[in-house]
């Protein structure tokens, strides 16, 4: 039943995902996520031929998925699907063997791949934290599904004796950003910075933050000293440090001494690593891991940062910065190695799927 449930969910969709081989699973598939997939594939940086994206959702996440239904039906041809878990996760059944682990394992059989989107804080008990006065957790649905699914993938120190699911394909794709890049360490046994500016650089000043060098922040504080302006945006741009030999340095192009501008957005971080996790980037300082890859699965990459916004890649979209102030991302990396960079992100994933084609 719990199968069942989930197919009906797809409406339109279900012949399709029933039968394909090639389907790629979108992780909290709103309908921005969904134009930002189809901006990036308009725009020659993802190639999705030949794939059906099945977006994958908890029954109780808060985002209203009708808006999505319809996205999806004024699509032609359509591209995409949704599947609705129903079974209930909470904090105490996460890693190990629960009632979704059937589901999770038609999920994977089914895919080539899985990406994991942004979004907000996860709960601190998790990872076995209390909760810090800056962390907002919002959605406690998604997260647990989300976590449980990627320790039924990889294993983590939670239960060392488990064995994951990705030993079956160990070149399944995994793509995590920002929040998908936390919810990678966190399922694998990892634990979080809490709040980057008051835990890491010891300050509570929106200000002081303001005026620090930009590599050093993390997302755009502007909000909190610029009242009564338009809201301004909540990224920043920033450079990170690659780690020389990491996956991002073999296929990213970013090679020995390449420190590629990012467009950041997040107060949270990794802190120690989960079971079987490298770094493969920090920020220019050191002091937070802004990538992280898999010692033993080539195809597992999570980014702090936020490859996929569709300002970085489409001229024109112009946000607020702060008072007076306005900024189009693709004007500040057009044309560079940063461009080529992200660039890069979108092409190994692209190259990736295909050549995991049955």
């Amino acid at each position: 039943m719990r199968h069942l449930a989930c197919i009906l969910a797809t409406l339109g969709g279900i012949i399709t995902w029933a039968t394909a081989q090639d389907t790629l699973l979108l992780f909290h598939p709103t309908a921005y996520n969904l134009d930002v997939i189809e901006t990036l594939v308009k725009e020659g940086m993802l190639d999705l031929e030949g794939y059906h994206v099945l977006g994958v959702y908890h029954i109780d996440e808060r985002y209203p998925y009708d808006s999505t239904r319809v996205r999806i039906g004024r699509m032609d041809p359509p591209r995409y699907s949704l599947c609705e878990i129903t079974d209930s996760l909470g904090p105490g059944d996460l890693f190990g063997a629960n009632c979704c682990s059937g589901e999770f394992s038609r999920l994977f059989n089914s895919s080539r791949g899985a990406l994991f989107m942004g979004g907000p804080d996860i709960p601190p008990s998790a990872y076995g934290e209390p909760v810090h006065l800056l962390t907002r957790v919002t959605d406690p649905g998604r997260h647990y599904m989300e976590l449980s699914y990627l320790f039924h993938l990889l294993g983590g120190y939670q239960d060392t004796g488990w064995s994951p699911y990705m030993n079956r394909d160990e070149n399944y794709l995994i793509s995590g950003i920002c929040l998908g890049m936390q919810t990678i360490n966190v399922a694998a046994g990892g634990t979080l910075i809490q709040d980057i500016p008051s835990e890491v650089y010891h300050t509570w000043i929106a200000e002081e933050l303001l005026s620090m060098p930009a590599d050093n922040v993390h997302r755009n504080y502007a909000d909190m000293v610029n009242p009564g302006c338009d809201p301004p945006t909540s990224y920043h741009f920033h450079r990170i440090r690659p780690v020389n030999g990491s996956l991002l340095t073999r296929v990213m192009e970013a090679g020995d001494g390449t420190s590629p501008l990012v467009l950041s957005s997040h107060h949270q971080s990794v802190e120690k690593m989960g079971k079987g996790l490298m770094v493969s980037a920090t920020s220019m300082d050191g002091k937070i891991i802004e990538a992280l890859e898999h010692e033993r699965y080539p195809h597992v990459l999570g980014v702090q940062f936020h490859p996929e916004k569709p300002g970085l890649f489409v001229p024109g979209i112009v946000h607020p910065l702060r008072c007076g102030d306005s900024i189009d991302f693709s004007e500040v990396i057009s044309g560079t190695a940063s461009f080529s960079f992200h660039q890069s992100y979108w092409k190994n994933i692209g190259e990736t799927l295909q050549s995991n084609k049955r």
